[in-house]
Parts: C-alpha cells; sequence; structure tokens
C-alpha cells in the first residue's frame, strides 16, 4: 500500500481480516499524513482499500444453529418431525440445504424421498391443470440448475419450485442477531447508549447488568454517516490499539443523513444498526 501498489488478500476468519483491517487503517493514517507533508511534490497518493464478504459464511458457523436462525428469520410453519422439509411458508413447503457449502444435485436426494407422490397422483385427479405441490429450497450458494432438476425429478407431475440463495437474498431476510445496542443523538453527537453482545456474553457467563462498560466487550466501530441502504461504507472507523477502548461517541457531520453503525465484539462477531440524523 505504501508504494501504490494494487493487492489482494484473502482469509476465511474473521477475526484476522478484522485485525488486518485495523493495520491498513494505521498505514492509510500513515500515507495521508505524509501526503499532507509532501503536498507540493504532487505525487499521486493510493490509501483506500475495500472489504468484501464473499459467502458470509459466517453467520452459519454450526450447522444446527444456523438451520433454526434460518427458520426464525424466513418465519416458518412448523412440520411434523417426520416430515423430511424444515417448515412451511405460505403454500411452499420449505426444505433447507446444506449451509455450509453450494447445494448439489445429489443433495436433492433427501427432498425426492420425502414427496408424497400418492398425494400428488390424488391432486392431479382431482385439478389436472394445477401444480401439485410447491416446494422452496433455501441454500448459501447452489448449482444453476437445482430447481430444474427438482422439478426433472418430480415427472410426470408439475411442481413449483423456487431456490432462495442466501447469498444473494439475504438482505430481504431479517436474522435476530445474538446481539443488541443502543444509538442516540444528543448535543450534535453520536452516542453508543449501551452494547450487548450476548453470544460473548454467554461465552464470559456474564449478564448485561454485569458489564460496567460495554466498550470493553468491543473491537471496532465503523460509522457511515450517509448510509446509502445497501453497502455500509464507513467514513468514521474507531479501532483502538492494544488496551484502549472505544470512544462510542462521536462529533456528527454537517452533511450527515442515515447514520449506519457497525459494531464488532471481541469474538469478531458484528451489529449493525441505523438512526436518523434530525
Amino acid at each position: 500500500m505504501k508504494l501504490g501498489r494494487r493487492f489482494i488478500g484473502a482469509d476465511i476468519n474473521s477475526g484476522s481480516v478484522e485485525t488486518t483491517t485495523k493495520r491498513l487503517n494505521l498505514v492509510r493514517s500513515e500515507i495521508l499524513a505524509d501526503a499532507q507533508l509532501d503536498s507540493g511534490v504532487g505525487r499521486q497518493v493510493y490509501a483506500g482499500f475495500e472489504v468484501y464478504n464473499v459467502n458470509n459464511y459466517d453467520i452459519f458457523r454450526n450447522p444446527v444453529e444456523a438451520k433454526e436462525l434460518i427458520k426464525e428469520a424466513m418465519e416458518l410453519q412448523p412440520l411434523p418431525t417426520s416430515s423430511v422439509f424444515d417448515g412451511q411458508r405460505d403454500q411452499f413447503l420449505v426444505k433447507i440445504m446444506p449451509v455450509n457449502r453450494i447445494a448439489t444435485r445429489q443433495d436433492l436426494n433427501e427432498v425426492i424421498n420425502g414427496m408424497d407422490f400418492k398425494a400428488y397422483e390424488r391432486r392431479r385427479t382431482e385439478a389436472p391443470s394445477k401444480v401439485v405441490d410447491r416446494i422452496m429450497l433455501v441454500c448459501m450458494g447452489h448449482e444453476p440448475d437445482l430447481g430444474p432438476e427438482l422439478v426433472k425429478a418430480a415427472k410426470p407431475f408439475n411442481i413449483e419450485v423456487e431456490v432462495v440463495d442466501l447469498i444473494r437474498d439475504k438482505a430481504n431476510l431479517h436474522f435476530k442477531r445474538q446481539s443488541d445496542a443502543k444509538l442516540v443523538i444528543r448535543d450534535g453527537h453520536l452516542e453508543i447508549a449501551g452494547f450487548y453482545p450476548l453470544n460473548l456474553l454467554q461465552k464470559l457467563s456474564m449478564d448485561t447488568d454485569a458489564v460496567e462498560d460495554w466498550r470493553q466487550l468491543v473491537e471496532t466501530i465503523k460509522v457511515d454517516w450517509n448510509y446509502d441502504g445497501a453497502v455500509l461504507s464507513p467514513e468514521l472507523i474507531d479501532a483502538p490499539e492494544k488496551e484502549a477502548l472505544v470512544k462510542g461517541r462521536y462529533p456528527i457531520p454537517k452533511d450527515a443523513s442515515t447514520i449506519r453503525v457497525k459494531i464488532t465484539d471481541l469474538l469478531s462477531e458484528s451489529w449493525e444498526g441505523e438512526i436518523e440524523n434530525g
């Protein structure tokens, strides 16, 4: 970065990514400071970088917990435990595919074995022009022919298949995160009035009332003063070194509108929320 070169780094450990981001921000500050001192030289400065979360697997580390999170987020209606499907949504039977990799045609075997072909025959007799079943496949990436393959496997019966890809469609789901925070605007400043990362507190065997200073639980705070509703572009990054704590109170720029805040705890798990300025 100091030499103005472009580079790409990759890591599956979200904690390592957070640490590297902190280091790059320090280098970025050094570069910008040096550029101000050398403003008369006229050299071009490269000090920007971006972090991309490619697969969002970080929210699905535990497959059992992942399935419960998805069922809760999609508000699935329960089915008998004997069913191979994980719930029902609207008129669709929902099957949650493996969430720690892309779903393949081989993963359809369990769904196919769970189809009630006798019921399909009865429904087709009663209403020949209608579909006999509706199935929703929920996955984290999938082979492109996953839906058509399931339709083909149901022949000669006509079924409707919808594939929900959480990598692509996660923005439309509202996962109940295991953390909470409160944002307030006071005297022209954004204040974090409280932060409660429940997963971290559970690992520390602590109740929320036992936390003397929530800042002790925080790794970084990132603030986007003008959130566009799609991509978090933090203009302020509070990432203190070693024993220092995040500030938790920040002056609001005059042009701020929708303020989006991302708080990352010591487990590298994050909470995001927003507040309107004025």
